[in-house]
């Protein structure tokens, strides 16, 4: 292989596919990239046998060919180099990387001792936004669990219809739903669960300059294109919860507030919450709500907020990390509570967390015990 390519596209190329190349892994060879040429472009692969990515780089071909080189070496090298252009030339299993100023022999492993990155051939099923697809995963990643012995509840789920895309995790305590509005839906398709590791390698490598993210699916795998780049990766077995059905349709109280003086409160709060695992209680008196948080060794904390209410006086008790973990991405300078008391025989009814004017996102949360705050 003999070519030469800009020093950017180089990197990015390598940003793109080199952080799921890990030392780690259980196989040597994963912790190289795949770099070879296809179709007159510099072509940059890499997996750890769950996720695949590959990218393609604009470069002049001289001469076809390919190698596997370690992430690391590679990738330090071409970011710390400040020189415009690249020349790679590959003799036998060495990278030879050469620039005016800078010049590096890279030992490298045969391309057909590296796994063989996937390919799915079935037709594309949808069409998402760029932007939009970026944002939702953002609004629901934060939520899915990582407790492996239910493996179901560690992916997002994806809900597919004619007019929009819902994502959605959870961890049984708390849920996140984002609509995706303005998708193209081109071919009917049931639920499925998409890792959520995978998802959040999607939110740092899209870009809202890639226009379109497509997506196809395999009987156990699903690819997402776009711009240069193909992300492939396992599906989670299983049945998501019918979540829908815990989405509570009435509240006690209906509760508008600033988001940055619930993020304040609820942050001076759990100062004096972390002996009780972050728990703090949620009072409704008229048009004012107190966060309220006590700690037998440090004492007490009440932050008092003006807010516009609907509905009756109540008090509730949340995790407040849950609560600021959607408020620090909601994006939205103000939002609604709707709020659902535990009765008298500890039946809990979720409660709602979403932006006042948008309804494309929706938090729910499961309350806590009043009595044990």
């Amino acid at each position: 292989m003999k070519l030469s390519c800009t020093q950017e596209n180089l990197a990015k190329g390598l940003s793109i596919v080199g952080r799921i190349a890990t030392s780690r892994a259980t196989l040597p060879i994963l912790a190289n990239i795949l770099i070879s040429t296809d179709k007159g472009r510099l072509r940059l692969a890499s997996t750890d046998l769950e996720i695949a990515i590959t990218t393609r780089v604009s470069a002049k071909i001289d001469q076809d060919g390919g190698l596997t080189i370690p992430s690391r070496t590679i990738n330090d090298f071409v970011i710390t180099n400040n020189d415009l252009a690249l020349d790679l030339n590959i003799s036998k299993n060495t990278l030879n990387i050469k620039s005016d100023h800078y010049e590096a022999n890279i030992n490298g492993i045969e391309i057909g001792e590296y796994p063989l990155i996937p390919t799915i051939t079935e037709p594309e099923i949808c069409r998402i936004p760029a932007d939009k697809f970026r944002e939702a995963i953002a609004h629901t990643s934060f939520a899915a669990s990582t407790d492996e012995t239910r493996p179901i509840l560690n992916g997002i789920n994806f809900h597919f219809s004619k007019d929009e895309i819902r994502l959605v995790a959870t961890d049984s305590y708390r849920l996140a739903e984002a609509k995706i509005k303005g998708s193209k839906l081109i071919t009917e398709h049931g639920d499925i669960v998409v890792p959520t590791r995978t998802m959040i390698e999607l939110a740092r490598i899209i870009q809202p300059s890639d226009g379109i993210v497509k997506i196809f699916l395999s009987e156990n795998q699903i690819a997402f294109v776009f711009g240069n780049t193909e992300v492939i990766s396992r599906l989670i077995e299983g049945s998501f919860p019918a979540y829908q059905q815990i989405i509570p349709s009435t509240s006690q109280a209906k509760v508008i507030l600033k988001s940055s003086e619930l993020t304040n409160a609820l942050k001076m709060s759990s100062l004096f919450a972390k002996e009780s695992a972050n728990n703090v209680k949620i009072k409704v008196q008229g048009n004012q709500v107190q966060i309220i948080a006590v700690s037998p060794q440090l004492g007490d904390n009440t932050a008092t907020l003006v807010s516009t209410t609907e509905g009756g006086e109540l008090e509730i008790a949340f995790n407040a990390r849950y609560i600021l973990d959607a408020l620090s991405i909601i994006g939205s300078e103000e939002v609604r509570l709707d709020l659902n008391e535990i009765n008298p025989n500890k039946d809990r009814k979720p409660s709602i967390l979403k932006p006042k004017t948008n309804s494309d996102y929706l938090y729910i949360i499961m309350p806590l015990d009043v009595q044990n705050n």
